[in-house]
């Protein structure tokens, strides 16, 4: 245990005359978290405008219904803006608003008259996710209408239910997803900078040479990148706590456990990588961009229960696709997940299978680096010749 304490010093006070090992692994999340908040962060309404030709009332009564009806979040669909006609059509034109609606002049006569009405709805089409939920909106609009100014409603209803009591929006999801990128990415930056720092400085052949298990030499390298890891991941969950206000709360000690389990895996391979590579920024990148595909395959943006079968398949190999939904129950919800347990043993073995291949191959790696280097025999009588 001392011998493995000095280890763990030693490391460390190697960890702090390189900042870039922790920083590596927290700028990326960092970046992408700011950008997915930018894209997804704010009210995703639409900015619409109303053009109000009825010379009745119930043209206003729409208007004002337009502005009521709120989303499940507890936000209206739509943004209504006071613009003149003219600067209504202007701004739809040049993509600043998302549509217009026309109501005529014999609005209130027709449906006094009960009379089908006619709206003009204009709606930019440049996605067609877009469109769709402008006419969803729409539908639930006039039936809200409808039942405000007391006429039948459409022979239809609807019953919703929701699995949870409340709903939170896409950038919260997203932000766990990056919370758990964060510490994989943490721990891969710290292992793979200071193995690549010891092998171009040649101590990885020092190591070789250790006449007790390379383990001891091993085990502290593993300790500290976890450790930085969750640093890092405790950095960004403080950061989406600031931005969104979600916080694991009493549960903290559970997110903490899955992802660190999950970690170990990503360590042995960049250990392997930091044992190999001949130049650092080949390696960063490619840690980076590993991470980022896991993190987009592994339901950084959605739940992988939704994955179509091939891509399920290709997620079942990633250890953090079966602590996501779990980590979001925790952070999102401070709720305590139903498939904990099941999520906790999976991530265990892949733990176990990972780091134990990886640190066995790294051992024989160090002593085949050191069997290598080593001088060749040479004769008795001719110090300089090769026998």
């Amino acid at each position: 245990m001392t011998r493995l304490w000095i280890l763990f010093r030693t490391e460390l006070k190697a960890w702090r005359r390189e900042p870039l090992s922790i920083l590596g692994g927290f700028i990326p999340p960092l970046v992408m978290l700011v950008a997915f908040g930018m894209l997804f962060g704010s009210n995703l309404g639409f900015s619409i405008a109303v053009i109000n030709y009825d010379e009745g009332s119930s043209g206003v009564l729409l208007e004002e219904t337009i502005r009521q009806v709120l989303s499940p979040f507890g936000t209206p669909y739509y943004d209504v803006l006071p613009l003149s006609e003219s600067e209504a059509w202007q701004q739809l034109d040049e993509c600043r608003i998302e549509g217009v609606w026309v109501i005529p002049s014999d609005f209130s006569e027709r449906l006094a008259a009960g009379q089908n009405p006619l709206l003009e709805m204009h709606f930019t089409n440049y996605n067609d996710d877009r469109a769709k939920n402008h006419r969803l909106y729409a539908a639930e609009i006039l039936w809200r209408f409808y039942e405000k100014i007391g006429q039948p409603q459409p022979p239809l209803s609807l019953a919703e239910t929701y699995p949870r009591p409340e709903m939170v929006d896409w950038f919260g999801v997203i932000a766990v997803g990056l919370v758990l990128f964060g510490v994989t990415l943490g721990a891969m930056f710290n292992i793979f900078l200071l193995t690549y720092k010891e092998q171009i400085a040649h101590i990885t052949l020092e190591l070789g040479l250790a006449p007790f298990s390379l383990l001891w030499a091993l085990i502290p390298k593993v300790l500290l990148a976890l450790v930085m890891g969750l640093v890092t991941g405790a950095g960004l969950l403080l950061v989406i706590y600031l931005w969104v206000g979600v916080w694991a709360g009493g549960y903290v000690w559970a997110a903490c456990l899955l992802a660190a389990l999950v970690a170990p895996l990503w360590i042995a391979l960049a250990l392997l990588l930091g044992l190999r590579a001949k130049n650092f920024m080949t390696g960063a990148v490619a840690a980076i961009l590993s991470g980022v595909i896991v993190f987009f395959a592994a339901g950084g943006l959605s739940s992988p229960e939704y994955y179509p079968p091939l891509l399920k398949a290709i997620a079942a190999v990633f250890p953090n696709t079966y602590v996501i939904d779990p980590l979001r129950d925790l952070i999102l919800f401070q709720t305590w997940p139903a498939d904990y347990a099941s999520a906790l043993g999976i991530v265990t073995l892949f733990a176990a299978a990972g780091l134990s291949l990886g640190l066995a191959l790294t051992c024989r790696q160090l002593r085949r680096i050191t069997a290598s280097s080593r001088p060749r025999p040479t004769c008795a009588r001719w110090p300089t010749a090769r026998c």
